[in-house]
């Protein structure tokens, strides 16, 4: 696909607004508040989920080596677990101590990163009685925007996917970092393209879409995406232009 040549626009100052979060003015009377009884609540290894070793053992390689680019996400998977999310609590338990897990409305929650000597002991806890089930789907993640997504940094990406996957993870934990095929961009609308300068001209590239949108419900079209492998011959400078709804994820091979 042969780039086009874009207007040459006219250098701009960028503006950098930082936004100040005040805090609320305290009440000018204190409010009386009611003390309730603690609730006590038998909390339980929950037989469905990995081991918590394994899981802490990922999570410490990806934030050790993961160079900022991935994260995992947890979920709890509402349609096979049989207790309601509002009833559901859950800890990270060890020797040590117990690791709370907050859960958000839709059963999102993040997972405590544990010392090597205390995730060896840890195990994750519920309040499920045993004939009830907790599913728990953990997803990966990339923390790069879509508006800041060069091609440096896809290429970062694949590069440091390979390198964790291939020779960091061990290969009990590979099965959890599948190989990479690349970034994916998805939009309501295809208007996406790669721009960068040459030669003091501003050029543009159309990116193709086609690839299948992860987040797409059966049975319905889902959003416009495309791919970028890191592969491809366009210079590293080359930064994506996208909708403001658009979304990076990662592919996985296979998928």
């Amino acid at each position: 696909m042969t780039p086009r040549l874009l207007p040459l626009a006219l250098p701009s100052l960028a503006l950098l607004l930082a936004g100040l979060l005040s805090p609320l003015p305290a009440l000018a009377q204190a409010v009386e508040t009611t003390r309730l009884p603690p609730v006590s609540t038998e909390l339980k290894r929950n037989k469905d989920a990995l081991p918590y070793q394994q899981i802490n053992e990922f999570l410490t390689k990806l934030d050790r080596y993961g160079e900022g680019l991935f994260r995992m996400d947890f979920k709890v998977d509402t349609a096979r677990t049989t207790l309601p999310l509002e009833q559901l609590r859950m800890v990270v338990r060890s020797d040590e101590a117990d690791h709370p897990i907050q859960l958000d409305a839709k059963g999102g929650f993040k997972l405590p990163l544990l010392p090597a000597a205390e995730g060896k002991t840890a195990d994750l806890a519920t309040n499920a009685r045993p004939e009830q089930k907790v599913a728990i789907a953990g997803s990966l993640e990339l923390n790069p925007r879509a508006d800041t997504l060069t091609m440096a940094q896809v290429r970062q990406i694949v590069r440091v996917g390979f390198k964790l996957r291939d020779e960091l993870l061990p290969w009990y934990l590979r099965w959890l970092f599948p190989r990479l095929e690349g970034v994916r961009v998805c939009a309501a609308t295809p208007a996406m393209e790669l721009e960068w300068r040459e030669d003091g001209q501003l050029l543009g590239l159309p990116l193709p879409v086609g690839e299948r949108d992860p987040k797409a419900r059966k049975g319905t079209p889902g959003r416009a995406c495309a791919l970028i492998t890191g592969q491809e011959r366009w210079p590293d400078a080359a930064r994506l232009i996208a909708p403001a709804d658009a979304e990076l994820s990662v592919k996985l091979q296979g998928q």
